[in-house]
């Protein structure tokens, strides 16, 4: 099982805990949160894509941040001072996102103003069918090959050693536009997203 898999698994079990923990039917829960029953079922049995638009559905009805559900530890709400992630790319775990793309958070969220992530695109890897808008501001980094910026309606090609720097409120997402194959990206939002 790769990384990203233990990590839709281990999602899937905290979502099925909390429904049951919450007394409710996969059907009731579903249109609690405003998605399908099929999606919620979905999502607790690492069946299929995640879209990035659903979790945070599913995160903000318990209140959490789509962290919390991804995180293979847990803290608690203490504030955290110095968080050191080794091996970055190797130990982290992540989800499937859109169609090629291994989406890796760094570190929990907790405790920090900003969310680190890594993501790492297979050729013509993209997301930019699960574009979403969420509050605050996000930074990436092209690491490896070229990558394009959809950013609501437009879209801006980054080359390795290339930065971007913008407000997240509109819908965004990245698509793999190198023509060597592989892309990587590194980048940090303000969470909750």
């Amino acid at each position: 099982m790769g990384p990203g898999e233990e990590a839709a698994v281990l999602m899937g079990h905290r979502l099925r805990r909390l429904r049951e923990e919450a007394g409710k039917s996969l059907r009731a829960q579903a249109r609690e949160i405003g998605i399908a029953p099929s999606s919620l079922s979905a999502l607790e049995n690492n069946q299929g894509g995640v879209s990035l638009k659903r979790l945070q559905m599913v995160a903000n009805h318990f209140g959490l941040h789509i962290t919390d559900l991804l995180a293979v530890e847990s803290l608690d709400d203490r504030e955290a001072t110095v968080e050191i992630v080794r091996g970055c790319s190797s130990s982290l775990q992540g989800i499937t996102r859109g169609e090629g793309v291994l989406y890796q958070l760094v570190g929990p969220g907790r405790g920090h103003a900003i969310q680190p992530y890594l993501l790492s695109f297979e050729p013509a890897g993209t997301f930019e069918h699960d574009l979403i808008g969420h509050p605050g501001e996000e930074f990436a980094y092209v690491l490896q090959g070229e990558v394009d910026l959809v950013f609501h309606n437009e879209s801006h090609r980054l080359a390795a050693g290339d930065g971007v720097r913008f407000r997240t409120d509109r819908p965004h997402a990245f698509r793999n536009a190198s023509a060597v194959g592989y892309a990587m990206v590194v980048g940090v939002a303000s969470p909750p997203w």
